[in-house]
């Protein structure tokens, strides 16, 4: 008959098998004592990602797999700014945090995940977690990220806060490579409120739009 430590360290290897994100909660409703979870930890057969987020090995891990564990500590939540534009292919630069918006009413305190996960907390009303939102399944996470035109309109109406180029590069690259319509951009920018921020910007665009040939031509082709 398995002893104790071969019957968890068992039940352990089950539960990472499916190479999915784990929460503490899942090993411990599993019956699992977290001396065993950290025997297992030190035995190299699990990995310890962010604080209180499991998953089985390094080879499991998929690109992104920080924003999903963002995500599962702060479920609601939505990836955005800097974080999304990398995602879309909107920015060049891959950020030292992860932008992060949580509704301000219910978390108002620093947001953390782990070393390995370094949080920029954005904080939101509720109505604005809503907008112009997609969902990526990572790891087995279900990650909310802000789409292509709310991620430039977010850009531009944080200027101030970021500087200007975030937000010209993501206007740039959104109608060069053709990831919306400039009708989208000013939709999100109605919904969020912040037409008289962005404006210009999008004036601009819907003067430039046609000029721009598709990807893979050049000019008067």
């Amino acid at each position: 008959m398995p002893s104790p430590a071969q019957q968890h360290a068992a039940a352990i290897a089950a539960i990472v098998a499916d190479g999915r994100l784990h929460t503490s909660a899942e090993f411990t409703s599993a019956g699992i004592h977290p001396v065993y979870l950290a025997k297992a930890l030190a035995d190299e057969r699990v990995v310890q990602y962010g604080r209180g987020i499991y998953f089985g090995s390094w080879e499991q891990a998929t690109e992104h797999v920080d924003l999903a564990a963002v995500s599962l500590s702060y479920p609601g939540g939505v990836v955005c700014l800097g974080s999304a534009a990398q995602v879309h292919n909107l920015s060049n630069e891959d950020p030292p945090e992860i932008f992060y918006a949580v509704e301000k009413a219910k978390i108002r305190r620093k947001l953390k995940v782990g070393p390995s996960v370094p949080v920029q907390g954005v904080y939101w009303k509720a109505r604005d977690l809503e907008v112009g939102i997609e969902v990526r399944t990572i790891m087995g996470v279900d990650v909310r990220i802000t789409d292509p035109a709310r991620t430039v309109v977010d850009l531009l109406r944080y200027r101030n806060r970021l500087g200007d180029e975030p937000g010209t590069k993501a206007l740039t690259d959104y109608l060069r490579d053709r990831h919306g319509t400039v009708r989208a951009l000013w939709k999100a920018a109605q919904a969020l409120d912040c037409e008289d921020q962005v404006e210009p910007f999008l004036r601009f665009a819907e003067e430039v739009v046609e000029a721009i040939p598709p990807p893979g031509r050049s000019p008067g082709v």
